[in-house]
């Protein structure tokens, strides 16, 4: 499906087919709809790869069981919580205090999955400021998805700076609103994502777009510039 869960399952296809292991991040949690929808799409190839156990077929259980990804992965969500931080973008859509919504709806919906034994964690405040806690927590660990729905450039950019340590090849950028306002090359997540790959040694080719504004990156190339 061409929507932002679409998005997700056909990101996390792509990292069960590779084997790729790496935590996925989410900047700007907003309500948790995607926060949760990664989760089930987590668990859904999960549930896939120990079927793979029982195969008719040598190889298929040979694969599953020597995977990476029968390890845990933690899923990490940043967010204000206190909706959109003050910006100079001049949009009335994602002006200060706009997608406002309290951790403890995200919370609430987690809870549900309580019982999947996944491992997530929230971090309130701007990005910058939470660094240091998501730096402890991603120790020695790298990324395969990176969902950026925090919408402008200088949230886009801050979290695009905090990631960086953490990218390997195959690992996949999400740019919720890469096409917002208007896909001017000098706003936004176009502006922010054209900015950190002028000076990142890491290369990027577009991988799929998805929804109305979304477009999906995917880490090709990990070499010095």
């Amino acid at each position: 499906l061409n929507t932002r869960k679409g998005a997700l399952h056909k990101s996390w296809g792509h990292i069960f087919s590779n084997h790729l292991f790496g935590d996925y991040v989410e900047f700007g949690v907003y309500k948790g709809e995607s926060f949760i929808d990664s989760i089930n799409m987590y668990l859904e190839f999960k549930s896939w790869l120990k079927s793979q156990f029982t195969s008719d077929e040598e190889w298929r259980i040979k694969v599953a069981k020597n995977s990476k990804l029968n390890e845990e992965i933690f899923f990490h969500g940043l967010d204000t919580f206190e909706g959109m931080p003050d910006n100079k973008e001049n949009s009335y859509v994602f002006k200060k205090n706009a997608f406002f919504a309290k951790e403890e709806i995200v919370k609430n919906k987690l809870s549900i999955l309580s019982k999947s034994n996944v491992k997530t964690f929230l971090y309130k405040g701007e990005f910058a400021k939470t660094k240091n806690e998501l730096d402890q927590k991603l120790k020695n660990r790298k990324v395969s998805i990176v969902n950026f729905d925090c919408d402008i450039e200088k949230s886009t950019s801050e979290a695009l700076k905090i990631i960086e340590t953490y990218i390997q090849i195959g690992t996949i950028f999400l740019f919720d609103d890469y096409n917002g306002f208007n896909a001017d090359n000098r706003f936004g997540q176009r502006k922010a994502f054209q900015t950190f790959l002028k000076s990142s040694n890491y290369t990027f080719e577009k991988f799929f777009s998805y929804h109305y504004s979304g477009q999906a990156f995917l880490c090709t190339e990990g070499a010095s510039k």
